[in-house]
């Protein structure tokens, strides 16, 4: 028998909360998601999108959805961000005026990792 540990009026933090408890070994499940998705205005009235697991495992559940709560998951802060990917090319820019100028689409070759540039800091 499956048990209600959590509802969420935000459908995609209702995913986020499934998702960490299937890292965690936890089988969970959402009732309501998809009612609460095309009608977003019934959010409320219908409960929201409850998080049900099997009553055996509610209690861990709801350890780690307070560790969750709690910011136990959080990215370090001192992570460097990541530099996006340089993706302009002589190739790119004339596929692009292509498909803009002609309505052609063409494909263009990319740089692989190795033979890319380093990238450029502004």
């Amino acid at each position: 028998m499956d048990v209600v540990v959590a509802s969420f009026t935000d459908p995609i933090e209702a995913q986020l909360a499934r998702g960490r408890l299937q890292a965690e070994g936890i089988e969970a499940r959402l009732d309501d998601e998809h009612s609460n998705l095309a009608n977003w205005e019934w959010r409320l009235a219908i409960g929201g999108a409850k998080l049900r697991v099997p009553a055996a495992q509610a209690g861990r559940a709801r350890e780690v959805l307070a560790a969750l709560d709690a910011g136990a998951y959080a990215l370090d802060e001192q992570t460097a961000p990541l530099d996006p990917p340089d993706r302009e090319s002589p190739s790119s820019r004339l596929a692009w005026a292509a498909l803009m100028l002609l309505n052609l689409p063409l494909p263009w070759r990319r740089r692989r990792g190795d033979d890319a540039p380093a990238s450029r800091t502004l």
